[in-house]
């Protein structure tokens, strides 16, 4: 095949124009960058049908747990950009409801440029805050609909519109909830 990829690296290398490795190299970043982009993208939409199509009660099965909920704060606080916080330090509360009425509070506590989060005051990954942290948010949302909008990086906004949840606090730092966290917006 002559218009192969070993052709093609024969040649540039033959005439003197590239290094061979710098060639792969590059090629090779271009093609995982741009195959990890469209794999991130599937499995965001398949996550997002499957969620989509998965009763409350389902969802409440599967993340009702104190460790299943750990793991979706956790990997919401690994999104989190600093650059996106203009600096902010403070303590976001959630009130994660359950089809029974019951509410399971956590905190997300932002403090130099770092998010780490907790429940009941107990330390999920570290020890405890040094110094207890007043909430500037607090929201209440059913735990069905904050793992579908956290778990595919959606929006917040359709959920308040709905009533399904509140929000009590600042509302300049509400609207940066989603970028803070790792939400992409539409281009």
């Amino acid at each position: 095949m002559r218009f192969g990829i070993f052709y093609q690296v024969t040649r540039a290398r033959s005439r003197g124009r590239m290094w061979l490795r710098d060639l792969t190299s590059q090629s090779r970043r271009t093609r995982l960058r741009s195959a990890g982009d469209t794999l991130r993208g599937r499995g965001q939409a398949g996550l997002r049908g499957l969620l989509e199509r998965m009763s409350d009660d389902r969802l409440e099965q599967i993340f009702g747990s104190s460790q299943a909920q750990r793991a979706v704060f956790a990997m919401m606080t690994r999104h989190f950009d600093p650059a996106k916080a203009a600096g902010f330090d403070g303590a976001i509360v959630y009130h994660l409801g359950l089809a029974d009425g019951t509410r399971r509070p956590w905190v997300v506590e932002v403090r130099d440029g770092r998010a780490r989060v907790y429940q009941d005051g107990d330390a999920a990954d570290a020890a405890p805050p040094a110094s207890p942290v007043e909430a500037v948010l607090t929201i209440a949302v059913p735990l069905a609909d904050f793992v579908r909008v956290v778990t595919t990086a959606g929006s917040l906004y359709p959920l308040i519109l709905d009533g399904r949840m509140t929000v009590d606090g600042d509302p300049a730092m509400a609207s940066r909830l989603d970028e803070m966290f790792g939400a992409r917006r539409p281009a």
